[in-house]
């Protein structure tokens, strides 16, 4: 979090949009967008580690533990699709 944080403040800090094509202002927003939600997800982590109830944590695991055996089924029924067209030559 603070490693994102202070690359975050020092880009701003440094960075003149004025000298910059488009396509480099572009590129620097970008950035600017994918280290501020790194920095922001961190934070929040953080945040979720300090305070979170316990009853708040075996729900997302029971939530997530639902949501990989989703996962499974929809892929072995992909599966099955796969092997039953290339058996059939559709």
């Amino acid at each position: 979090m603070f490693p994102t944080g202070y690359v975050l403040y020092e880009h701003h800090v440094t960075t003149s949009s004025e000298d910059m094509s488009l396509g480099w202002r572009l590129l620097a927003i970008f950035i600017d967008e994918v280290v501020l939600t790194i920095f922001l997800l961190a934070a929040c982590c953080f945040v979720w580690g300090v305070a979170a109830p316990r009853w708040i944590e075996r729900f997302f695991e029971k939530t997530i533990s639902k949501f990989i055996m989703v996962l499974a089924l929809i892929s072995f029924i992909l599966l099955g699709l796969v092997i039953y067209i290339f058996s059939v030559g559709v």
